[in-house]
């Protein structure tokens, strides 16, 4: 067999095993009920945290209780959890970088892992973590900002789901 064959032998291959992988279903995945029922629960849990109170007050806007395509190939869906609120005392007190440490702290305590943290976007009024639990599959966006109000936005979604899983 030439190595141009082979390669695209092997190459057919591999794009035909996570194909079909999908097509049978991961059974080590949660349904997208579950995980929005988790990503619910975790939100809630970070919103309530000693962490966030010590920035400031957020409340919860959207809790994952609606089907969005948003950010989804076609026929696919995903829920979000979205809480905003702002910083506590003036704003020379919070440096957003320390409050979305302090944020992504809390989420390492409940399974995440950090995908993106401050070290990696510094700036003086700006803190950003992006943090991911990847056996439920979900992920949180943690954003702190001086300046601009609601000064805390916290993220969460679900994976992509086909509708009917």
């Amino acid at each position: 067999m030439r190595p141009t064959l082979r390669r695209l032998c092997v190459a057919a291959a591999l794009v035909s095993l996570p194909v079909a992988a999908g097509c049978s279903g991961d059974p080590g995945k949660p349904s997208l009920e579950e995980a929005a029922k988790q990503l619910t629960a975790d939100g809630d849990k970070l919103i309530a945290s000693r962490e966030v109170a010590t920035s400031g007050e957020v409340t919860a806007t959207e809790r994952a209780d609606k089907d969005t395509e948003s950010g989804c190939v076609p026929g696919q869906v995903q829920r979000f959890f979205r809480a905003q609120g702002d910083l506590s005392g003036p704003p020379d007190v919070h440096m957003p970088y320390n409050s979305a440490g302090l944020m992504q702290s809390a989420m390492k305590v409940m399974g995440y892992d950090a995908v993106v943290n401050d070290r990696d976007l510094r700036d003086d009024n700006l803190g950003v973590s992006v943090v991911r639990h990847a056996e439920m599959g979900l992920t949180f966006t943690l954003t702190v900002r001086n300046g601009q109000k609601p000064n805390i936005l916290i993220v969460g979604k679900t994976d992509c789901y086909a509708p009917d899983r």
